[in-house]
This record gives C-alpha cells, structure tokens and sequence, in this order.
C-alpha cells in the first residue's frame, strides 16, 4: 500500500465515521420503537454487506454441553421468551431447558421463531414451539398444559396469552430496560402483579426495575445470577490451533501481542464504536495488544462506524470485526477478555470467558462488579461511559454514542488494557486454565427450580383459577432453601 493509498484510506474513514455519528445523533433522537421498528430494518437493508466468520476449531463445539433429555418431571414449565439466536437470553433459556429436568421439571420452550438454538434444543428431546401472534401462542399454551410459565423477554403477545392462561407466572428480568416507555412499565407492571414472584439476573436489575414499580411489588423480586457451562481448558495445541484459525479468519498476524477479544452485537446497547475508538487511542501508544469483536450486526450503522473508525487509525491493523463466531474457538484464541457496555442485566459472553480462565475488563454494568470480584488479582471493572451504573438513560447513552471518541472512561479503558497486557504478557509461561471454582450452574438451576415450584403451589385451586402470591420472605426463601 503506497503512503498516498494509506493517507486517503485514514480520511475516508474519518469522514465516513463522522457522517454515520451524524446519522446515529439524529436517529437517537426518534423513540426506541422507531428506532429499532423502523430505522434499523432500512439501514440494514442499505448497509448489509458480508462478514468473514471465525469456524468451530472442532466438528461439534458443543458436544457434551447437555445430555439428551430424557428424564420427565413432576412439574411442567413452558419458558417463554423472543428470538434465541441474540443475546444471551437464548443462551439461558437453552440452559433451563436441558438442566431443569435433571430437577423433575419438565421443560418446553415458546418462542417466536425458529432457529438454530430451537433445532439443538429439539434435538436433546426439549419441545419447542414457535408463536407469531396470541392466538397460536394460546394454542401452543393448550397443548402444552403448564403448571408454571416462566417469561424471558416475551413479546407482548406472548405475556397476554400467558395472562390470559390462569397459569402461575415467574418474570425474569435479564436487563436494565433502559427503554421502556411508561406503557411498557404498565404492562410490565400487570405481569407481575399476575405473578407470584420474579426473578432478576443481578442486584443491579433488581434495583432499576425496583425504581419503577410499586412499592407493593417491589417484595416479589429474587436475584439468580446467570452461570454459563465451562468451555473446558484448553491445552498449547489447541490453543495454537485457534489462535492460527482465528489469524486466518481476520487476515492477519497476532505475533506476540496480547489478544483480546470481545463477543457482542453490534448494537447501541454494546458500545462498539466508542468501545474500538479508545482501543485505538491506547495502542497508538505502542501497547502490543490487537482486539476481535464478534457478534451479529442488530445495528449495521454501529457496525459502518466502528469500521470507519478503525480505518481512520494509523493502527487500523490491530482491530477485527468479525461477524457472529464460535465464541470457544475465540476464547481458546484469546488472552483476555473485553466489554464496554452501556447497560447489561448480566453478560453471558462475560460469565463464559470467566469460566475459560481469561482475564476480563467490564465497564460497570449488571454483573460486572460481581464478575470481576471473582478474578480480583487479573481482571479490572472500569466505569460506564454514561457514568454511574445505575443511571444509564436512553438520552445519555445516545450523547455518548455521538461522542465515541472521547467518552469519559476512555482513558480509564487505556490504563486497565495496559495493566491487563502487563499481566498476560508477564505469566505467558503458564497456559490459560478453567476455573477451579464452581461455575454456578447448580445454584442457578436449583434456585430456579425452587421458584417455580413455589410459583407453582401458589395456585390456590384447579388452572382457570388466578395465581396466589408469594410474601417476600417466600420468595427469598424459595431461592435459599
């Protein structure tokens, strides 16, 4: 590449990077179901284009994560929830699925439509049914005949027809909703006064849906925090292997650098652009590190822009973004993990590199504080880019987005990759290791079924009869016991 070619290269991608800020600062300001009704589905159909993808290292990555369901219960639970090929709430419901019955609750899953976690599911013996609107969802709730339904993210079709059921209901909140309109926690507000009791995945989450509710309901909320299934440990071949797959995959050459990588979408909510900005602004300083990004383009501005951003760097060559890959083929590859979210109810992507053995950094966000405190001698919690966790707003996450390359933790984000760097780089002797401690599948699984068999014997009577309620000293005891 001649010096012209790489001059003209780095200003077209600062233009370009500064006309899609332009186009994110104007479409923040639309309402969220406009946003992501509308604008999202009209710029992806005008910026799409292919992604290189990281393949499995092995055949069948998840071989041996869940054995075939075969044992039937003495309780039945429909898991009810949206698309489960985005984000980690799939990841969580497929852990449900496949584990609950090993506790004699019976598992099948509504969702809204087909996909590759439904045919792995399918294939372990779980039940799942796709819904499209209420009534095929009510049908699917007929057949099924549940004694308890447990709600991730359902659509509201789907939360209708599972009030509409008489069934015991048990919410789980998996995010601090920083976009919910004052119907949507209405809405939300009617499901849960239909309920015995809730679950969120981190303190956090509790306490921001706390802030919106009635004091009356406040009580029914119990905290579960998300675990993940190790990836298992990954030996010096392997290790090579993924780190020579992942060099082909991003076309180029990690050497001796320290390797993070970072499994999100793209997507407001994940930071990406301002994420990819400060990364480049702390290696221009000569820190031996490159980082990956992989995951599915929700958001193909954000994707354009922190493609833009990187282009416009001298040190274009040390970021990768990839799209939706083999997360354990990307983590054996790994030395390090990387999130710099907005908001998070609890990142599985997060709790799976923990379980690998690698280092993290996490901006503050639910989860994170809980995570990091786990690995206190090698990973780092920084601040949130809007600031204080528990105040992200839809309005602050859009004046950071418009200020990517200078929010307010990007220095704090520069200081943490180089501490990290200092730590890898200095126990590269010693290969990277699975946790010893638990994983927390069981806790997770058995608080779980504790609470939908309490939901479950709230029922004063036979199924048209409404839901009882549990205190909130039944609902704590029920995760506890």
């Amino acid at each position: 590449m001649t010096a012209w070619h790489s001059v003209s290269t780095r200003v077209s991608g600062r233009v370009s990077a500064f006309v899609l800020g332009v186009v994110i600062g104007a479409t923040g300001m639309l309402p969220p179901r406009i946003r992501y009704g509308y604008v999202h589905r009209f710029t992806g159909a005008l910026l799409r284009k292919p992604l290189p993808a990281l393949r499995p290292l092995k055949a069948d990555p998840r071989s041996g994560w869940a054995a075939p369901v075969t044992r039937t219960g003495d309780l039945r639970c429909v898991l009810a929830a949206s698309e489960l090929d985005i984000g980690g709430i799939g990841s969580v419901v497929e852990l449900l699925a496949t584990r609950l019955p090993a506790l004699g609750v019976t598992s099948a899953v509504i969702c809204l439509d087909d996909g590759a976690r439904a045919q792995r599911m399918r294939a372990l013996g779980i039940e799942v049914r796709c819904a499209r609107d209420k009534a095929s969802a009510l049908r699917a709730l007929a057949e099924l005949r549940p004694d308890v339904i447990q709600l991730h993210g359902a659509p509201a079709y789907l939360d209708a027809a599972a009030q509409q059921s008489r069934v015991p209901l048990v919410p789980v909140m998996h995010n601090t909703e920083i976009h919910y309109s004052r119907a949507r926690w209405r809405r939300f507000s009617r499901v849960l006064s239909d309920s015995s009791s809730a679950v969120a995945v981190s303190e956090l989450v509790r306490t921001f849906h706390a802030g919106h509710l009635p004091a009356l309901l406040r009580s029914r909320i119990a905290v579960i925090p998300n675990a993940s299934p190790r990836l298992g440990a990954s030996d010096a071949h392997q290790r090579r292997d993924a780190r020579g797959l992942l060099e082909r995959a991003v076309g180029g050459r990690f050497s001796d650098d320290v390797v993070f990588v970072c499994l999100a979408r793209y997507d407001a909510q994940k930071n990406i652009a301002g994420t990819v900005a400060s990364f480049l602004a702390c290696v221009a300083s000569g820190v031996p590190a490159q980082l990956v990004i992989a995951g599915e383009p929700s958001d193909w501005v954000e994707l354009r822009r922190s493609e833009a951003i990187r282009r416009g760097s001298r040190d274009a060559d040390r970021v990768h973004l990839l799209a939706t890959s083999d997360a354990p083929t990307l983590l054996a590859a790994a030395d390090a993990f990387l999130l710099n979210s907005f908001f998070e109810g609890w990142p599985v992507a997060a709790t799976e590199a923990w379980a690998a053995g690698l280092p993290l950094i996490l901006s503050d966000v639910g989860g994170a504080r809980e995570l990091v405190a786990r690995d206190s001698g090698c990973s780092v919690l920084i601040q949130n880019a809007v600031g204080t966790a528990g105040t992200v707003t839809d309005a602050r996450v859009a004046r950071s987005r418009w200020a990517a390359r200078h929010q307010r933790n990007s220095a704090e984000l520069g200081d943490a990759i180089r501490t990290v760097v200092d730590k890898v780089r200095a126990e590269r002797a010693a290969p990277v290791a699975a946790r010893e401690a638990s994983d927390g599948i069981a806790e997770m699984i058995n608080a779980h079924a504790r609470i939908l068999r309490a939901a479950a014997r709230s029922r004063p009577g036979g199924r048209s009869t409404r839901p009882g309620r549990l205190t909130g000293e039944e609902v704590r005891g029920a995760v506890t016991t």
